[in-house]
């Protein structure tokens, strides 16, 4: 379930049960007006022929898409069933060892709900998301704009179902972003299997609630809000950009933790090309990435927390 306070009026809850099919769910509405609860609404919410098209944009990367359709084939084709996916990349390196995994997949999982888009130019996230959310030619559609390091469940999926309705509601999950693997695990000798890293803890990981590019909204809402800023170039702000047009339309806006929606850690590398605004970005996130503030600080006083030890352990052997 979530909640809305609006401080004029007083607080929307819209909670969400399990129905008697698979892709059935009850959703109640409750207001409360500063005072006893009222219902809304009560309905039934039928999902099962609401189709996703999750739009990744991508260049190089090709061992991190492998990683990405294995999540994929797994939450997105064998437990959910209604998706497609749309991959625009960015150039030639690496393509056609991403286009093989693309087809692997594709016969293995006898999924051909994908359609694979090829660019001659630069990187851009905002350009390639657009690109794909154009490129559609169906009926209207969720679109789930997705990056190669994003681990998603099936139940993440009919959340983005069912917090987004045309002409009235988009949805921009926080999503929990992992810690450096490597420094989280590294005393205990081997690092877990990936999904045995996927637990939500402070010492895992930490809320990305100043990250607005992982959302979900229906094709005709992004189309006729504009789509993305495409003067933005390389890394960071298209999706701050979409996310405050948003906030000043007439559209609710949903924003809310998720507990099935996951970005993997990964090396960050901030490029000399991004502007100083987009630099700056990027070393905060580099930064926020690594690891919580208590650990960092013992890796930076690892020297002093040495020495102290050492003092301590002569102490014990003098008396």
């Amino acid at each position: 379930g979530i909640y809305r306070t609006e401080k004029d009026k007083g607080t929307l809850y819209e909670l969400t049960f399990k129905g008697d099919t698979k892709h059935q769910f009850k959703k109640i509405v409750l207001f409360r007006p500063f005072g006893p609860v009222m219902k809304v609404k009560n309905e039934n919410v039928n999902v099962a022929d609401t189709l996703i098209n999750v739009i990744v944009p991508l260049a190089k990367r090709a061992s991190k898409f492998r990683q990405f359709m294995q999540n994929f084939r797994e939450m997105g084709i064998q437990q959910d069933g209604r998706i497609h996916l749309t991959v625009v990349y960015f150039g030639n390196e690496q393509m056609n060892e991403v286009k093989s995994i693309l087809e692997n997949t594709s016969k293995s999982a006898s999924f051909k709900n994908f359609t694979f888009i090829q660019l001659n130019e630069e990187f851009s996230r905002g350009k390639g998301l657009d690109v794909g959310a154009r490129f559609w030619k169906g009926n209207n559609v969720i679109l789930f704009f997705c990056d190669v390091d994003i681990y998603f469940t099936a139940e993440f999926l009919n959340s983005c179902r069912l917090n987004t309705q045309p002409g009235k509601k988009v949805f921009y999950p926080v999503l929990f972003s992992q810690y450096n693997p490597s420094i989280i695990y590294g005393h205990h000798g081997s690092i877990p299997s990936l999904k045995q890293q996927l637990v939500i803890k402070k010492e895992t990981g930490f809320w990305r609630d100043f990250g607005f590019g992982m959302t979900c909204q229906y094709r005709s809402d992004f189309i006729n809000i504009g789509g993305f800023d495409l003067d933005i170039k390389g890394w960071g702000g298209e999706d701050v950009h979409l996310y405050r047009k948003y906030i000043h339309s007439n559209l609710m806006v949903i924003r809310t933790p998720v507990r099935g929606l996951f970005h993997l850690w990964h090396e960050k590398q901030c490029l000399d090309e991004l502007t100083p605004e987009q630099y700056k970005m990027c070393m905060q996130s580099k930064a926020m990435n690594e690891a919580s503030h208590s650990q960092l600080g013992m890796l930076v006083f690892k020297q002093e927390i040495e020495k102290h030890l050492h003092r301590e352990k002569w102490r014990k052997k003098k008396t």
